[in-house]
């Protein structure tokens, strides 16, 4: 039931990006102020618009249940940077019960860093050069069907469905790595 009601606010997410798309085609340039003015308007839901729809679809290709195990390279990476899954979870669900909007964690193609950060909406506090590996939707239209304020469960549940082997072609993408299988258990 909660994803598709979550879906059902990703399709207006697309039908709000169409409508402003078309809007600006027919935009006057005269109109240009900083403070108020159609377009400005226009920019800032195309932003949010575009964004709302590109984190959906990372959150739901990583949310299918499947390949729950954790293995392969962002095994390896959460070890070396976080120390163990435990204290990796334990970091990302912090920042999961802080945040409005987002948590994921993302490799940094700057500086080659992997990091947990969160956003509180769509279009505010993305960091540029960072690629999401595992994308988690804090809203509350996420989790409140099925969990009603109990956030926390919902993150447990998040992991338990959480699809790795997605995880790890994201980032075997990033980093040209051969794809492992997942183990068979």
């Amino acid at each position: 039931m909660q994803l598709s009601e979550h879906y059902n606010l990703y399709t207006r997410y697309i039908d709000c990006l169409n409508k402003v798309n078309l809007e600006m085609s027919y935009s006057d340039t005269n109109e240009c102020n900083q403070n108020y003015s159609s377009t400005r308007s226009a920019q800032k839901s195309k932003t949010f618009c575009f964004d709302a729809i590109k984190l959906h679809e990372l959150y739901f290709e990583n949310l299918t249940g499947n390949n729950t195990t954790i293995y392969g390279s962002i095994s390896e990476v959460i070890d070396d940077v976080f120390g163990s899954y435990s204290n990796f979870l334990e970091k990302f669900k912090c920042i999961a019960l802080s945040m409005r909007g987002w948590v994921m964690l993302c490799f940094d193609k700057y500086n080659g860093e992997y990091y947990i950060y969160g956003q509180d909406s769509h279009d505010d506090g993305v960091m540029l050069y960072a690629e999401p590996l595992i994308v988690l939707d804090v809203y509350e239209h996420s989790y409140m069907i099925d969990y009603g304020t109990n956030r926390s469960l919902y993150v447990d549940v998040f992991f338990e469905n959480l699809d790795f082997k997605v995880v790890n072609s994201r980032i075997n993408y990033l980093l040209n790595l051969e794809p492992k299988e997942p183990p068979h258990i």
